[in-house]
């Protein structure tokens, strides 16, 4: 949970950005595995990054190994609720991978924004005749300023996975996760009788 989110994309005097990206997401791994247990996940989830496959996929499935390892180990039910939270949040993360990859008309967003272009340059020529020299330069760039702040805000919003605090939420489902782990006891099947 470091701070190696904040990369710069054209410099020309560091190495390629797929390699910058690569060491980043290994610093990214190698805070996470500080305590250096669990090796193993650390050189699968490089090697799957590495090589260009999908992260996400590959630790839900390092997820989905370790519920079917605990298998006789805890109840049959908790298991089955794990691997049902699990189907859950693959198809949440396919459906997050759809909004990505879905390609946006860049028409749409260019004729917007060349039509409010004209429309603010014109704006103070309507407005003079009704507020005069004093009133329509005020008006006009309040006016111009909602109008572009909304169509910047519809912008932003044909993009959600970059305007969102996507920092923010791993680190807070990091959090949520450990805190689970502290206060998680295992049930193991046969202790009812031992006791």
């Amino acid at each position: 949970k470091g701070c190696h989110h904040d990369m710069k994309r054209k410099t020309p005097e560091n190495p390629p950005f797929a390699d910058r990206v690569h060491a980043e997401f290994l610093a990214e791994l190698r805070d996470i595995y500080s305590d250096g247990k669990d090796e193993v996940d650390f050189e699968r989830l490089s090697r799957v990054k590495y090589t260009g496959g999908n992260t996400p996929v590959e630790v839900l499935t390092m997820m989905r190994e370790t519920i079917a390892a605990c298998k006789g180990e805890i109840d049959a039910i908790y298991a089955t609720e794990m691997d049902k939270q699990c189907q859950r949040l693959c198809g949440a993360f396919g459906a997050s991978e759809r909004i990505l990859r879905t390609p946006l008309p860049t028409g749409f967003s260019r004729h917007a924004s060349r039509l409010l272009f004209i429309w603010t340059t014109l704006l103070p020529f309507a407005l003079y005749p009704s507020l005069g020299p004093w009133g329509t330069l005020p008006a006009s760039l309040f006016s111009s300023y909602a109008v572009l702040g909304i169509e910047d805000i519809g912008v932003q919003l044909e993009e959600p996975f970059d305007i969102l605090p996507m920092r923010q939420y791993s680190d807070g489902m990091f959090d949520v996760i450990d805190q689970m782990e502290r206060n998680y006891t295992p049930y193991v099947l046969g202790e009812e009788s031992q006791n």
